[in-house]
């Protein structure tokens, strides 16, 4: 039992570290929401989204997009470029017509070159209605990728630069659709595109649909994010598995407070307090030996360390997300959860909002956190699935939420695999909320301690 909540608590550390979002990651899902509106078709061979696009590619990709191959493919639009291969002449020819490109130089495409994320990035900014030429531009081709993550074309998750694939092609243009056009005259571009006729309005209804209760989300969570004081009430259930085998059932019971600083997170205060459950699986137990245990538990975060009290077993770890963020260098970060990271959000009847995020996208954002955070030699590997969340508002404001997700670790050359659910209600916020720590924190061991 002693060793199964050691391997627990670091499990529970671990993922209550995995709070940011990182780097570019599988978006196919991405990739057929945009098929099945007719705005991305893939190549004879598939989406192909593990290798990096050509500029011919992205032309075609980019037509596709705006809803207007059929017109470029029953018209002839003149260009001066003489290197454009005959199957890629009707959308560069489009693109001209319609002043979204000027090509490499005044007489040549470079079809076969590499599209950058700069150059996508100038391609999508220019369809919302932005110009990067004349007195009155808004951008610069060599300040395309900054200004297009301004106006959130662009975010820490769709876009790889260092290594731009077809993969963030498609991540970035499923983006830009849920982005408002320059003009102000649409929600977002797909909804314009409708309008104009250039998209089918039957087959781009589900997708409005996600925009628009994702909008909502959004908004509801940016009002939540602004919070500093909160108290809720939370329950977790975790079944789990030890190298196949079935290992445990965790039940926790917590009443949580919060006094966060959004200027400083390690300023933050946090307390957790409640009990635990634990029940170990028959075949491990011994003859006589009682199977469950319940104990209290206390968890705490302050000045950058989180501690845990396990009845009277006390661990520290160090966790500054401070420098985190620093060392994950998340210079495009913003409040909001970039919308290619979810697999579908649906505004039920009730007011709630049922949501599944993307497993491919969420794991190598994981993934990347761990290897830029240098965990990567404690943890070993995690995978998630499966995650889903309902959130439910009340007044404006959150008012519970619930979650699931099947999750995946390896620590000390073990592999845990868990199925966890969790309900929260919030209880207070405000002024009222006071956080209270314990006056012996500097007694602690440290967690490292565990794997040694």
């Amino acid at each position: 039992m002693k060793k199964s909540c050691k391997l627990l608590l670091l499990g529970t550390a671990v993922a209550a570290s995995l709070t940011v979002s990182a780097a570019a990651a599988d978006f196919t899902h991405c990739a057929d929401a945009l098929n099945e509106m007719d705005l991305f078709s893939g190549t004879e061979n598939g989406y192909e989204l593990d290798r990096a696009p050509t500029r011919a590619e992205a032309a075609v990709m980019l037509v596709r997009l705006l809803g207007g191959a059929q017109d470029a493919e029953a018209n002839t639009y003149e260009t001066p470029f003489t290197d454009v291969p005959a199957w890629a002449q009707p959308y560069v020819g489009w693109l001209y017509e319609n002043n979204l490109t000027a090509g490499a130089t005044d007489t040549t495409y470079d079809p076969n070159g590499a599209c950058t994320a700069q150059m996508y990035s100038t391609f999508l900014l220019r369809s919302l209605g932005y110009t990067d030429s004349g007195d009155n531009a808004d951008f610069t081709y060599n300040d395309a990728l900054n200004y297009a993550t301004e106006v959130g074309v662009v975010d820490a998750v769709n876009c790889d630069a260092d290594n731009f694939l077809r993969d963030d092609v498609v991540a970035m243009s499923y983006t830009t659709l849920a982005t408002q056009p320059k003009s102000g005259d649409y929600d977002t571009l797909l909804d314009q595109l409708v309008a104009d006729g250039a998209v089918d309005a039957t087959k781009a209804q589900a997708t409005q649909a996600t925009f628009s209760a994702y909008r909502e989300y959004m908004a509801l969570s940016e009002d939540m994010a602004s919070l500093t004081d909160m108290a809720m009430a939370m329950t977790m259930n975790m079944d789990m598995q030890l190298n196949g085998a079935n290992l445990m059932n965790a039940n926790v019971d917590m009443d949580v407070a919060a006094n966060m600083d959004l200027n400083s997170i390690d300023a933050s205060k946090m307390s957790m307090n409640g009990t635990m459950t634990i029940t170990l699986d028959e075949s491990l137990a011994t003859e006589g030996a009682e199977t469950e245990q319940t104990m209290n538990m206390e968890a705490y975060f302050t000045d950058g360390a989180y501690y845990m009290n396990m009845d009277g077993t006390k661990y520290k770890m160090d966790m500054s997300f401070d420098d985190m963020l620093a060392d994950l260098n998340l210079d495009t970060m913003t409040a909001k959860e970039p919308i290619s990271l979810f697999e579908s959000i649906v505004k039920n009847e009730d007011g709630s909002y049922a949501i599944n995020y993307a497993s491919d996208s969420m794991n190598s954002m994981i993934t990347n956190i761990l290897e830029m955070a240098g965990m990567t030699a404690d943890v070993g590997t995690v995978a998630i699935d499966n995650v889903s969340i309902t959130v439910t508002p009340e007044n404006g404001e959150w008012k519970s939420m619930s979650m699931s997700m099947d999750m995946g670790m390896t620590i000390e050359d073990q592999t845990i695999d868990m199925t966890v659910s969790a309900n929260y209600e919030i209880t207070e916020t405000g002024e009222g909320v006071v956080v209270t720590l314990p006056d012996d924190l500097d007694t602690y061991q440290d967690i490292s301690s565990l794997v040694e």
